[in-house]
């Protein structure tokens, strides 16, 4: 009997040039050994702490946007010219903007980074900790995050006064909604999934953070995102505060858009 399930297939790719900032779609990527290329490769650093500063506890962090614009790295901040990263004048830029001596550091191997954030993510006033990101990244625990439109629809379901945007969420890949399963993902975890020229190993299931609940400004044809604490309650009250999948990098190559998904 022939399968006659839909293909599940990606729907967007998405690279963060600047770790917490805005980030771009994108037809094509290159994953390497440690992720996409160009994705968190850059991050604000607070000078004095040297802790990465994530929107997790800077929510301004969302109001800016990182492109990658002829080998360079762009960052438009609200109000301002962009700035170049690397240059003299981003730090000067980036610590006026955020009223705090700042530095934007370009990811490195021998390098040790680590960011903070709470176990509650709907009070932001809630007690922060410290934590490590893999060696040499300014990644929050893996080099891909993926989820699928089943998720993002199975949480709608639950609470559809919700914008369960994508973006909220700032995953490397999305995937095409096939089929009506929900979280289809979850059953990933363990196994290699070929996604079109690269072969990933799904780590574990991905727990949320306060980044989905933050206000998030027009991007493209896509309006504003208002601050939303009701989607934390939906998503703990659905899926465990669990939405997508963490991965590494088994076989580095290439990923476009409309490519198959097929799992191990």
């Amino acid at each position: 009997m022939n399968d006659t399930r839909p293909t599940a297939r990606v729907r967007e790719l998405w690279r963060y040039p600047v770790k917490s900032m805005q980030g771009a779609a994108v037809d094509t990527v290159d994953v390497t050994p440690g992720g996409i290329a160009g994705d968190r490769a850059w991050a604000v650093v607070d000078a004095a702490s040297g802790k990465a500063l994530s929107a997790k506890t800077v929510a301004e962090l969302l109001q800016a946007t990182a492109r990658a614009v002829d080998g360079e790295v762009h960052i438009d901040l609200p109000g301002r010219a962009a700035i170049v990263a690397g240059t003299p004048e981003c730090n000067d830029a980036l610590s006026e903007w955020l009223a705090r001596d700042v530095e934007l550091r370009r990811a490195a191997a021998d390098a040790h980074a680590s960011y903070e954030m709470t176990f509650d993510p709907p009070n932001d006033d809630a007690e922060r900790f410290a934590i490590p990101s893999p060696d040499g990244t300014f990644f929050d625990l893996a080099a891909l995050h993926v989820l699928t439109a089943n998720s993002l629809a199975a949480c709608a379901h639950t609470y559809p006064d919700g914008e369960w945007d994508r973006r909220r969420f700032r995953a490397n890949v999305l995937v095409s909604e096939h089929g009506d399963e929900p979280f289809p993902e979850d059953a990933w975890v363990g196994r290699p999934v070929r996604i079109g020229g690269t072969t990933i190993d799904v780590l574990m299931r991905t727990v949320r953070c306060a980044m989905p609940l933050r206000a998030q400004p027009a991007c493209g044809n896509d309006g504003p995102l208002a601050r939303d604490i009701e989607l934390y309650k939906a998503m703990d009250a659905v899926h465990e505060n669990h939405l997508g999948v963490y991965a590494s990098v088994r076989e580095p190559g290439p990923i476009a858009l409309g490519d198959e998904i097929v799992v191990g």
